[in-house]
């Protein structure tokens, strides 16, 4: 009898550590602290594909957001990207300055 009451204890016990197991690992992949494993699907997925790409800052507020979304401003021979119609029109309000 007593064999039978540690294997159930320790059947509990694994099913216990796999549960916490499995939260921490979706709270890592949830928060994009995860590894770059199969996606669902069994399809590989790279990193900078899934977050959107390149990363730039918005001058005026210095926000990063990803390239495709944010408001190009070509300006001379460089390109400034905002985040909103509001911070391009507060830069250049500003003379280019940083505000």
């Amino acid at each position: 009898m007593t064999l039978l009451f540690w294997i159930v204890r320790l059947l509990v016990l694994f099913l216990i550590i796999r549960f916490v197991v499995l939260m921490v690992r979706s709270a890592l992949v949830a928060a994009g602290g995860g590894s770059d494993g199969p996606a669902r699907g069994g399809t590989r997925v790279k990193r900078s594909e899934r977050l959107g790409g390149t990363l730039v800052q918005d001058p005026q507020c210095g926000t990063y957001l990803p390239e495709d979304r944010a408001i190009a401003l070509r300006v001379g021979g460089t390109t400034h990207h905002f985040c909103s119609t509001a911070c391009r029109d507060a830069w250049q309000g500003s003379g280019g300055r940083v505000g």
